[in-house]
């Protein structure tokens, strides 16, 4: 199932529906006798997937209850994570080695030192963490399954999506005013929240949503490769196997690349985040309101403004009926006869 809310769905049986399938997914990832890269990776998708959706909703769960089911899910990631990093840097050296001059021999011995690592280590996930991950997702399924909402509708929603896109403008501020390799991290996370809350809503309005989706997911992208960069800068400083000579090299290196990334993202983050916030939940409060009278599954009668829906439920054919009738063209006011320049005034009878 599509990763987003359906318009006529309530949204406390929307986050159920949603967490359940995502849980679901990574469960069956996990529960393969051989949990490969692949399982792993699309498993750590659906948790940060999960994650958002938390987010979304933590001012209607409550913080408290919200920030322990994002602890939980991100604890259960990074015990997935044991060997992303190493994969990573080897990535990076890759792209390093074909695009700048001079860099494969600058990262030789660490390159060496990262195959070698590699292939002593078992391609596949340790069966007893994948056992381990597997029981604390199925914890996690029982207490999503419980989860009660404080607020209906867009209110359950508006809470979390307004503190999500302020820390998103915040981000953005902190990373160009300090461009610290910390401070760009927690803006490619605000990025990524932003991006996986915008698909969770695109049903609002489609086409405009995509548009949100799409930037957010290319500004994380430009994000992630300055955040492997600084993987790789920290892994080559505390390198034993490199020179004093390569270090330095290999810092330049992946400084100079980090500038020409940071230099791209700013004004996609500036663009991606212009709006004030008040003005931004306002706008996106208005496309969930109206979307519910465009539910493409509810069609009205040209001629009698009769209602028929997908399904019988009573609520979305009213919604419906008061929408057509919203829609149906008023009727005109008789107009008064313009008089004739060339009429004669009618005569008195004598």
């Amino acid at each position: 199932m599509p990763y987003r809310f359906k318009i006529n769905e309530p949204i406390e049986k929307g986050v159920r529906r949603i967490a359940r399938e995502q849980l679901d997914v990574a469960l069956t990832e996990l529960g393969g006798e051989h949990v490969g890269p692949k399982n792993v990776h699309e498993c750590r998708k659906s948790l940060k997937r999960l994650r958002a959706l938390m987010r979304l909703v933590a001012g209607s769960v409550g913080d408290k209850k919200a920030r322990r089911r994002i602890k939980s899910l991100g604890e259960i990631a990074q015990l997935l994570s044991a060997r992303r990093d190493q994969t990573v840097m080897l990535g990076t050296i890759e792209k390093l080695s074909r695009d700048v001059a001079g860099a494969a021999e600058v990262f030789a011995p660490l390159k060496a030192g990262l195959t070698g690592q590699k292939a002593a280590d078992p391609e596949t996930l340790d069966p007893k963490i994948a056992e381990r991950a597997r029981l604390l997702l199925l914890q996690e399924s029982k207490k999503f399954a419980r989860m009660e909402l404080g607020k209906r509708g867009f209110a359950a929603l508006a809470g979390g999506l307004e503190a999500s896109y302020r820390q998103g403008r915040k981000a953005s501020s902190y990373a160009y005013e300090e461009p610290t390799d910390e401070n760009f991290h927690d803006l490619r996370k605000a990025v990524q929240w932003h991006w996986r809350q915008m698909s969770l809503l695109a049903k609002a309005w489609p086409e405009e949503f995509a548009v949100r989706v799409d930037a957010a997911r290319e500004l994380s992208q430009l994000l992630g490769d300055d955040h492997d960069l600084a993987i790789l800068i920290a892994a080559a400083s505390k390198s034993d196997t490199m020179t004093a000579e390569q270090k330095e090299g290999a810092v330049a290196i992946c400084r100079h690349q980090q500038e020409i990334l940071r230099a791209t993202a700013e004004y996609r983050a500036a663009r991606l985040f212009a709006e004030k916030p008040e003005a931004f939940i306002g706008r996106v409060a208005v496309y969930w309101r109206c979307s519910r009278s465009l539910d493409p599954r509810l069609e009205v009668s040209p001629v009698a403004g009769q209602v028929a829906a997908a399904d019988h439920d009573l609520s979305a054919v009213a919604d419906a009926t008061l929408a057509a009738k919203d829609k149906r063209p008023v009727a005109a006011k008789p107009r008064l006869a313009a008089k004739s320049e060339t009429s004669v005034p009618s005569q008195r009878r004598a």
